[in-house]
């Protein structure tokens, strides 16, 4: 009988603590300790790490992607300028570097960006994060040297005529129709109207390259949520609004090594007055 009178108090500590315990929302980033292997690793290897003023914060995403383990670092900049926002000095410019290292083979490659990653900003060569815009929320105090995070990897489709998935930061999917993936990065928001918009970038024993024609300018915000993949005719349809009343498709179509070639524009006006919707199309040789 003693024993269990001595036993239930300390149960009863037990379970306190337990109930205590702060659980980790998972389905957003949630910080770690940066004294993790891939956190050191990431810090020899880091090409900014001797650069007293620039922040490094790292991060891993928690799932392996077609056999990728992807680990990276985050250098948000500080200005002064900005020290009065709802983000305290930490303004839209901002650098990642990624690894994606094959579990399989070793094999690896690098995404390496700077620039600006604001929603709505005319230069699209960059990268936007849904997970990095999570831990940029009103109620953000700053980034700590060495912060490091896990990134959640969501996986959600946008619609049966596009194989894109919605939220994911990166993705493998093959937008040329050659049979072969290429790397597909988001940039949330970063669309016309705030659409996720998407570059492709080909695997090539020289690293990274992007995927023609999405840099051409005819084709100015790369794939969108809206752009559509016709794989019977081998098409990519990308639509964008030209004015208030009135839209494009701009249609490639890609040859049996999945070189896409700029075929047709198709343009839309809606006279919502007149309820009528006239189209001219400009066929491309």
């Amino acid at each position: 009988m003693m024993y269990f009178r001595k036993i239930i108090p300390l149960l009863a500590i037990i379970l306190v603590a337990v109930s205590c315990t702060k659980q980790t929302d998972t389905t957003k980033p949630y910080k770690v300790s940066s004294n993790a292997a891939w956190v050191e690793e990431l810090k020899k290897r880091n090409p900014l790490k001797d650069s007293a003023n620039i922040t490094s914060v790292y991060f891993r995403y928690d799932t392996i992607v077609n056999d990728y383990e992807v680990s990276g670092v985050f250098y948000p900049i500080y200005q002064e300028v900005y020290k009065n926002d709802s983000w305290g000095g930490w303004s839209y410019e901002s650098g990642v570097y990624m690894i994606f290292r094959n579990v399989e083979t070793g094999n690896e490659f690098i995404f390496d960006k700077m620039g600006k990653w604001i929603s709505g900003d005319d230069d699209c060569g960059y990268f936007i994060s849904s997970n990095i815009l999570d831990i940029f929320s009103n109620s953000f105090k700053g980034f700590g040297k060495e912060d490091t995070y896990i990134f959640n990897y969501n996986d959600e489709q946008v619609c049966q005529d596009n194989p894109l998935l919605l939220d994911a930061d990166f993705q493998f999917a093959d937008v040329d129709f050659d049979g072969i993936d290429e790397l597909v990065i988001c940039t949330h928001g970063g669309g016309p109207r705030g659409s996720n918009s998407y570059d492709a970038y080909e695997l090539t024993t020289n690293g990274l390259v992007l995927k023609e024609p999405y840099n051409k300018p005819a084709c100015w915000f790369a794939i969108t949520e809206d752009t559509r993949f016709d794989t019977i005719n081998k098409c990519v349809i990308c639509s964008l609004p030209e004015s208030s009343c009135q839209w494009g498709e701009y249609i490639y179509q890609a040859n049996e090594n999945g070189d896409l070639k700029y075929i047709r524009h198709i343009s839309y006006f809606d006279d919502k007055e007149n309820d009528v919707l006239t189209t001219d199309t400009t066929e491309y040789n």
